[in-house]
């Protein structure tokens, strides 16, 4: 009887035992291969093993990114089974693993707590000696005297050694302190990380069936929202008589909680997390206007003005890149010759074929898609009534077949950062134009005649004239192109008339009033231009005239 109940018993453990087993699911070793970048959002491939038993089970991915989009799961797989089913649940009770920055910090802390123990001793040490030269200061006995040679010898040795052991401490206690106050920002920056909301994690479920036990390959894909990339560019001309460099390069952050680690990322120009679906266009009724309240305008525009806004500042992040040249040295190739550019119906993929390690920390990490040489041609520019000095400008053409998306210009030249621009690539110019900087060697002066200011009072209206000389002088060695632009008022009002006098054969845009010269000066050359009108308009009304 006993030993049939010893029997039931095990075989219930044993049942129980395998019930549990059957109840928890087994987990997928597996780690991130491949990352796509979208200009928000990005894709990411995960590849990894699993064992399995013969039946239906389940499997997981574990320590997922809680901001996983759960429609965008796909899972596939090799080997001898079959995928049933594929869910997504979060996981509270396993927050995200430690980060990279958290991991830095607490040894950072670890280190500097060991620094301050040690100079500490060392410390102790230095007082220790000092306590004891002033407790041996007495020398000689009562009844012996001291001959003045060794009296002055060991004052010489009891100086000397003091003012080392101070020295010495005094540069222990300076480094200690130095330390304890880089310790309590470490603390605050560790406390600040850890005393935020925990982030619980994302898990995929998979149910499988398999006719026989063995270790089956699964792949997974998920889009992750906390991630994405902007473009930036380097504009660089050697001088004026070389092609205009353009390096393509992408910023790319990521704080979705998992670091990617050797993967060779793609970029593509596409945003999945915008709507996809097609505008349709319903019928348009009229009715009667009825106007807002004020208080109900500004809750309904303010968002859309906050939301631009946004949008503007996250374009105009930045990313700044320090090339180092060394002439005894070829240059070291960059990510650019090892990326293929892949062109699809709807959007352009960068391929990068070299491994980067982009941690989840928010920051910009920058990767060279691409290089260009663009033929360009330079010409000065100034507009004397705004600003004093002239401005070398770049126009390169063939930019329009790079698929280069809007973004900021870091401007390079003759080997100097000379400032910033924006190349817009929704502009319809078959060139693009952007400054490399001042050239304080061309002057251009814009002198008002007092003579002409004038005004003349008839019965009924006023005359007022307006005289103006500009005076370009060329004191560079070589021959040069500038275009000096200037203007005359355009009137909106009829009983307002505007009459030329003198405009010096600039080229009139009749509908804004812009003048434009585009001159060639020899090296010392100077030009003269002459600009002169009248205004004509009621004599009860007033006009504003620089």
């Amino acid at each position: 009887m006993k030993k049939i109940i010893t029997l039931s018993l095990t075989f219930l453990i044993t049942m129980f035992m395998e019930l549990q087993a059957q109840d928890k699911p087994a987990v997928v070793t597996s780690s991130i291969n491949n990352v796509t970048v979208f200009i928000s959002g990005a894709e990411v491939q995960r590849e990894g093993r699993v064992a399995v038993k013969a039946g239906a089970q389940q499997v997981v991915f574990e320590n997922l990114p809680h901001r996983l989009n759960p429609q965008s799961i796909q899972v596939s797989g090799a080997g001898n089974f079959t995928i049933l089913g594929v869910s997504h649940r979060m996981n509270y009770l396993k927050p995200a693993e430690k980060t990279k920055e958290v991991e830095r910090l607490e040894q950072l802390v670890k280190s500097l707590n060991e620094k301050i123990d040690k100079q500490t001793a060392a410390k102790k040490v230095l007082d220790a000696e000092e306590e004891m030269l002033k407790k041996n200061q007495s020398i000689g006995g009562a009844q012996t005297g001291v001959k003045t040679a060794e009296l002055k010898e060991f004052a010489d040795y009891f100086r000397s050694r003091l003012q080392a052991l101070n020295q010495e401490s005094l540069k222990i206690t300076q480094e200690i302190v130095e330390w304890q106050e880089e310790l309590k920002q470490t603390k605050e920056q560790l406390s600040n990380i850890r005393n935020g909301p925990q982030q619980p994690t994302s898990e995929v479920v998979v149910e499988v069936t398999a006719p026989a036990s063995g270790e089956i390959r699964m792949s997974l894909t998920y889009l992750v929202y906390d991630a994405g990339w902007v473009p930036s560019y380097d504009l660089r001309s050697s001088d004026i008589n070389n092609p205009v460099e353009l390096t393509y390069k992408a910023n790319v952050r990521q704080s979705t909680g998992e670091e990617w680690k050797n993967v060779k990322p793609i970029f593509s120009t596409t945003n999945p997390t915008i709507n996809s679906t097609r505008p349709v266009l319903n019928p348009w009724y009229l009715s009667f206007y009825q106007p807002l309240t004020s208080h109900s305008q500004y809750q309904y525009n303010m968002p859309m003005a906050m939301a631009k806004r946004t949008r503007a500042v996250a374009d105009m992040e930045l990313a700044d890149e320090m090339i180092m040249e060394d002439t005894k040295y070829e240059a070291a190739p960059t990510a650019s010759v090892y990326t293929t550019v892949q062109e699809s119906q709807t959007s352009v993929e960068f391929v990068v074929d070299v491994p980067y390690s982009i941690l989840s920390d928010g920051q910009s990490h920058v990767v060279e898609l691409a290089k260009h040489s663009l033929p360009a041609t330079y010409e000065y520019y100034a507009v004397r009534k705004l600003e004093k000095d002239v401005f070398l400008i770049a126009k390169a053409a063939g930019w329009e077949k790079l698929n280069l998306l809007s973004g900021n210009a870091n401007l390079f030249f003759e080997g100097k950062y000379v400032g910033e621009s924006y190349i817009e690539t929704r502009q319809t110019d078959e060139e693009l134009t952007f400054s490399l900087g001042r050239d304080k060697n061309i002057t251009v002066t814009r002198i008002r005649k007092k003579d002409f200011a004038e005004k003349q009072f008839l019965s009924t209206s006023i005359t007022e004239t307006r005289e103006w000389d500009l005076t370009v002088h060329n004191k560079k060695k070589q021959a040069i192109t500038i275009t000096i632009e200037d203007q005359i008022p355009v009137s909106t009002e009829k009983d307002i008339k505007i009459e030329l006098v003198n405009i010096s054969k600039a080229e009139l845009n009749k509908d804004t009033g812009k003048l434009s010269w585009k001159l060639e000066l020899k090296p010392s050359e100077s030009q003269a231009m002459n600009v002169k009108y009248t205004v004509k308009y009621p004599k009860d009304k007033k006009v504003v005239l620089e």
